[in-house]
């Protein structure tokens, strides 16, 4: 076995190319055997063995830097890296991330988790390498998803500025987590079945294979001149040469040989260069080469989850976008790259002229649907709320400040498990709260995310229903849902008052008050579902108690602070505690193991309030 022995990069140095291909086969074979037990991006990793092998051979990470756009494809490169020991950790709680991080190794140039970055961090990192004269190059790997995001574009514009070259490996599987859509990706699938250019390309580079290219000799330059005509007649264009940007490919992506070969030639030249490699999504895995989007993020069943006791939220959300649409044919459904992830594949099916997935480019789906609600339709765009932060602008300039009816279903809202900081949905409420105009609903369960977006049809303003992944337990009936007005599912005459914004927190708190009437202390739990605007109402009733809020986000700025503001400028005499996320980037792990570090599961709430209660007792004696 070939994989135990390898320490570093270096190690694969002396291998030969069937060595390589024998490597190759060991690392599929751990990163499935790992990710079955573990969880983590199965198919985007099998997919990217080769090119990661191809690069540690022909380059020296880490002096060369290497950046991997998103980052879920860099299995391959952790094992390579002297992580193969602790690689059964992979997600888990104090194990290893499942996306690089620059603090677990010194071969990660830099951490990433979210689409169309890679290249931009690499021009900087270009810059800085010739700063100090080095000898050393960037190596970035893009996938094709990733180039529907802007970012991508504004750093390949970037590029002819550089006077240290960027080496950039295009990924193109065809796939980012759904489909790939629109004319990028109808471009990358033209270059890589263009059958006649390809033979005419293969007969020329195995003639070429065995000289030795030299640049300044005008015979190569007339060469590589007349090569450039060709690709433009047969292909209509070369959009990444009009960047300035040198272009190599189709290369087949699971052929070490040519992989090695072009990034040697890569090496030699003198301009940044890209290297359009075709690979398969799952390759070597069959069931994951035919259902790429399944395994994309592959989550083991465990026997007794919760999880899989009753419907999740983004099911949910995808039966009620299908009864809404057939009610109302105005309802128009947007996504960027997540149809299947946000539970939209059924609805997309059914009503396939209302609906659009623009692919990763959420500030552009943002605008876009403010341009649909112009038009005189009820867009929903539904996100997950880590890439929500991506359209920050595009939500205040284009949707708030013409206070528009555009609804943002954001999903994993609050804690998220097992991808780390880049996925954690603990911000939305922070950076929505402050923005004019707009309207924030946080339901309890699947049954009031039904009844919140059936009310949402008739709201004329910006509204943001925010929900976790996955189910909770919470099964309480939903009472009719009024604007500003909140839920108080279990009361109670005494001073102890919870105030939980969010299903996993209303969860908790339920729990926490069955705990604490152990113990003979008892309290009220209230359902704070609209975050913006806050029940005034049921605040101003709060005189002399004790209220705790409860909010699986970022402590300041965040429902919390909007409770506390209240009050205070509304001399209420009320003793508020804020529960939430202080200050910190949240690691990976399960979403029971990461309530309890934030010490915000039930336990650990019920043990506050009973000492502070106490203490408050005490001192209104």
């Amino acid at each position: 076995m070939l994989l135990k022995d390898i320490k570093q990069p270096q190690d694969i140095k002396h291998l030969d190319i069937d060595e390589l291909y024998s490597l190759a086969k060991e690392i599929r074979q751990k990163i499935l055997n790992t990710v079955m037990e573990t969880g983590g991006h199965l198919a985007s990793s099998l997919g990217a063995v080769e090119i990661i092998l191809a690069m540690h051979y022909c380059f020296d990470c880490p002096n060369d830097k290497f950046v991997f756009d998103v980052g879920h494809q860099c299995y391959a490169h952790k094992l390579l890296t002297g992580r193969y020991e602790q690689f059964d950790t992979l997600r888990q709680f104090g194990g290893m991330a499942g996306f690089p991080k620059i603090n677990e190794s010194v071969y990660d140039a830099a951490n990433t988790g979210h689409s169309s970055t890679s290249i931009s961090l690499a021009c900087g990192l270009s810059r800085a390498l010739w700063q100090e004269n080095s000898p050393n190059l960037t190596v970035s790997v893009i996938g094709d998803g990733a180039l529907t995001g802007g970012l991508a574009y504004e750093a390949l514009n970037d590029c002819i500025n550089l006077k240290k070259k960027q080496i950039i490996i295009l990924n193109d599987n065809s796939m980012s987590i759904s489909e790939n859509v629109g004319s990028t990706a109808k471009y990358l699938l033209k270059l890589h079945t263009s059958n006649y250019y390809n033979r005419i390309k293969a007969k020329a580079f195995n003639i070429v294979r065995g000289f030795r290219i030299d640049n300044t000799d005008p015979a190569m330059r007339f060469l590589y001149k007349a090569k450039n005509s060709v690709k433009y007649f047969l292909q209509g264009g070369m959009p990444f040469e009009q960047f300035g940007i040198r272009y190599f490919g189709p290369i087949d992506g699971h052929d070490l040989e040519d992989l090695i070969n072009v990034l040697e030639v890569a090496k030699k030249e003198n301009e940044s260069c890209i290297i359009h490699v075709v690979t398969k999504k799952g390759y070597g895995f069959k069931e994951a080469e035919d259902d790429p989007a399944k395994y994309h993020g592959y989550s083991p069943s465990k026997p007794n989850s919760n999880a899989n006791s009753s419907v999740s939220f983004s099911d949910g959300f995808g039966e009620s976008m299908k009864n809404l649409a057939s009610s109302n044919n105005k309802v128009y459904a947007v996504t960027a790259a997540m149809r299947e992830g946000t539970g939209l594949l059924s609805y997309s099916e059914m009503f396939p002229q209302r609906f659009c997935d623009v692919g990763i480019a959420e500030g552009h789906a943002t605008t876009m649907c403010a341009g649909l609600a112009l038009g005189g339709y009820k867009p929903y765009f539904a996100v997950y709320s880590s890439f929500l932060q991506r359209a920050y602008d595009n939500l205040i300039h284009d949707v708030c400040l013409q206070d528009l009816p555009v609804t943002f279903c954001i999903d994993r809202a609050g804690i998220v498990p097992n991808d780390g900081e880049t996925h954690q949905g603990i911000y939305d409420v922070n950076f929505m709260r402050l923005i004019p105009n707009m309207t924030i609903i946080a339901p309890k369960n699947v049954e009031e995310l039904d009844a919140a977006l059936k009310w949402s049809l008739d709201f004329k303003h910006p509204l943001a229903i925010r929900y976790p992944k996955g189910s909770v337990k919470t099964a309480s009936p939903v009472m009719p849902i009024e604007i500003g007005k909140w839920d108080v599912i279990k009361k109670s005459n005494s001073p102890l008052v919870l105030l939980a914004a969010g299903a996993v927190m209303v969860e908790q708190a339920l729990m926490a008050s069955e705990m604490l009437k152990e113990k003979g202390i008892f309290a009220e739990v209230v359902n704070c579902r609209f975050i913006k605007p806050l029940d005034n109402d049921y605040l101003n009733t709060l005189e002399g108690k004790l209220v705790f809020t409860l909010e699986d986000n970022q402590l300041a700025g965040g429902f919390g602070s909007g409770v506390l503001e209240y009050c205070s400028d509304n001399n209420i005499p009320v003793k508020i505690i804020r529960l939430a996320i202080n200050e910190q980037f949240l690691t990976h792990g399960s979403t029971k193991e990461l309530l309890k570090l934030t010490e915000l599961d039930a336990e650990s709430i019920a043990d506050k309030c009973e000492k502070l209660f106490k203490e408050f007792k005490e001192s209104n004696l």
